[in-house]
């Protein structure tokens, strides 16, 4: 028999293709072979999504040169694994608001209109503008990838990886990151209470420490290494993400004035 994927010839026997590496089904769609598809992956311990996440914790060395040295197999595609985080989000926010970002919204609507009371100045609803942010939050997600992306780029530009490998890198990251941020904001806000301040706090501690982490891996760097690419990275970074969320909140801002018109 030859393989659907490839046209390669394979044993009878075999459960994956030995050229292109693709399981091999024979079986028509069922309820069960839908459900193993579609969902069954993500509650198996032996799969990509998985190994992927728990490598970039353990070992994210192997992982972040996986993809870029061609073993395309081993651990989830880096957009792939963006995408899937940036949906699960989106739809994450929908159950389990920050209510805090939204009670702000409305004291700051309530006070501006109030003080602006004239009917030359446009009215402004901040709680509906924050909605619309959020409905939009995988876009930002996306659009945050290549600032990571340039960040670590233009700090390790010697070590001989090119922009499009350190968006990679970035993307396995900064999912891993999001991933983490969606359980901690469960567990730490909604159930026990946690302030958002301290949270936010909390937040950026790991991401420090998981990026500087991650890339003293990568690079083999020392503890003094580590920390002087840190500081850089993260002074560098702040510059980037200031200008970026100044344009987006610019754009954002314009749709929703038009499509609230």
């Amino acid at each position: 028999m030859n393989c659907k994927t490839c046209n390669n010839p394979y044993e009878n026997t075999a459960q994956y293709c030995s050229n292109c590496g693709a399981k091999i089904v024979d079986d028509r769609l069922s309820l069960k072979g839908t459900w193993e598809e579609f969902v069954g992956p993500f509650f198996s311990w032996d799969n990509n999504f998985w190994r992927t996440f728990i490598g970039l914790f353990t070992n994210p060395k192997d992982v972040l040169e996986a993809y870029i040295s061609g073993a395309r197999k081993k651990y989830f595609q880096p957009f792939s694994y963006i995408i899937l985080y940036a949906t699960i989000a989106v739809f994450f926010y929908k159950f389990f608001p920050l209510d805090i970002i939204f009670d702000y919204s409305e004291g700051f609507t309530k006070g501006y209109n109030s003080t602006n009371s004239s009917g030359n100045v446009p009215k402004i609803d901040m709680k509906g503008f924050m909605e619309t942010l959020m409905s939009y939050y995988n876009f930002f997600v996306l659009l945050l990838i290549p600032i990571y992306a340039l960040t670590s780029y233009i700090i390790f530009n010697k070590r001989g990886h090119n922009f499009f490998e350190h968006l990679v890198f970035n993307s396995y990251l900064q999912t891993n990151l999001g991933f983490i941020s969606l359980v901690l904001q469960v567990v730490l806000v909604n159930i026990i209470g946690m302030s958002f301040g301290t949270y936010s706090i909390l937040f950026l501690l790991l991401f420090i420490l998981f990026t500087l982490y991650a890339f003293k891996k990568l690079y083999e760097q020392n503890i003094k290494q580590s920390l002087i690419s840190g500081v850089k990275y993260l002074l560098l970074f702040a510059a980037l993400y200031l200008v970026i969320i100044i344009a987006f909140s610019i754009f954002f801002g314009i749709i929703y004035i038009i499509t609230s018109m």
